[in-house]
C-alpha cells in the first residue's frame, strides 16, 4: 500500500511528535508573533521590479510570473503579498501617484506660482525616473476601455490633478495673486495634458533604438517651462 506522498504507508500507528520538536528542526512550527524574516525586503523587491516591468510591457504583456522571477522570489511567495494581478498593479499605480501628491499637498495653502514651480520639480524628477513615467505612460490605452482594472485610475489620476492645479489658481484669485478673468479650469487643463504630450514624446525620443526622429525629441521641463512662464506673464499680478 502506498501514501500519497508516494512513501510506503506504515502499517503501525503514526507517531506524532511533540511541537517543540519542529520548531528546534525549523519545521512548520513557528513561534507566534515572530516576524517572517526579510518580509518588507522582499515586497519592496517586488513594487520595484513591478513598476519596471508593467512600464516596458504594459498592464496586459505583463505576467506574475514576470515579476517573480525579476525579484528572485517564487511566483507563490508573490502571491503571499500581492494576492492577484489586479491588486500588484493597484499599488504600482498608488506608489507612482504618492511622491506627487505629497508635493502638491506641501505647497496646497501657497501661491499658485510656487505651485507651478513644485509641478516643474516634479517634473526634473521624472525625468530622473524614467520607469514612473513609462507605469503611466504604458495606461494611456485605458482610456478607451472603462473595463480595464488601470481606468477608473487613469479617470481619478487626470480629474483629481486637473481638480488640484485649478483650486491652486482659484486660492490665487481670493488672496489677490492671479487675475480674476483667468480660465482656471482650461489652463490646468492644459497645463495637464501638455505635460503628459511631453512625456510621450520625451519617451518615445529615448527608448533604445527608436525610430523617432528629431522632431520628437523634447527637454520636457524647459518646454513646460515656458508655458508656466507665459501663464505667469499673462494672468499674475504679483509686483
Amino acid at each position: 500500500m502506498t501514501s500519497i506522498s508516494g512513501r510506503p504507508a506504515s502499517s503501525g500507528p503514526r507517531r506524532t511528535l511533540p511541537r517543540a520538536h519542529y520548531r528546534r528542526r525549523g519545521g512548520p512550527g513557528r513561534g507566534p508573533g515572530r516576524p517572517r524574516t526579510g518580509s518588507e525586503d522582499k515586497r519592496e523587491r517586488i513594487l520595484a521590479e513591478a513598476v519596471t516591468i508593467f512600464g516596458t510591457h504594459g498592464y496586459w504583456g505583463t505576467t506574475l510570473a514576470q515579476v517573480a522571477r525579476a525579484a528572485e522570489i517564487s511566483k507563490a511567495g508573490l502571491l503571499h503579498h500581492f494576492p492577484s494581478k489586479d491588486a500588484l498593479f493597484a499599488e504600482v499605480l498608488q506608489r507612482r501617484d504618492a511622491e506627487d501628491v505629497i508635493a502638491f499637498l506641501a505647497t496646497e495653502g501657497e501661491d499658485p506660482w510656487i505651485f507651478l514651480d513644485q509641478w516643474l520639480d516634479i517634473m526634473e524628477r521624472n525625468v530622473r525616473h524614467r520607469e514612473f513615467v513609462a507605469v503611466y505612460t504604458a495606461m494611456t490605452p485605458t482610456v478607451l476601455d472603462a473595463t480595464h482594472p488601470g481606468h477608473a485610475w487613469m479617470a481619478g489620476h487626470l480629474a483629481e490633478t486637473i481638480r488640484l492645479i485649478e483650486q491652486s489658481f482659484e486660492r490665487g484669485k481670493r488672496k489677490g495673486l492671479v487675475r480674476a478673468e483667468m480660465p482656471s479650469r482650461m489652463v490646468a487643463r492644459t497645463l495637464t495634458a501638455l505635460s503628459d504630450g511631453l512625456q510621450i514624446q520625451w519617451l518615445c525620443a529615448t527608448t533604445p533604438d527608436t525610430a523617432a526622429g528629431a522632431e520628437v525629441a523634447t527637454g520636457m521641463v524647459e518646454e513646460i517651462r515656458l508655458y508656466v512662464d507665459t501663464v505667469r506673464d499673462q494672468w499674475s499680478l504679483r509686483a
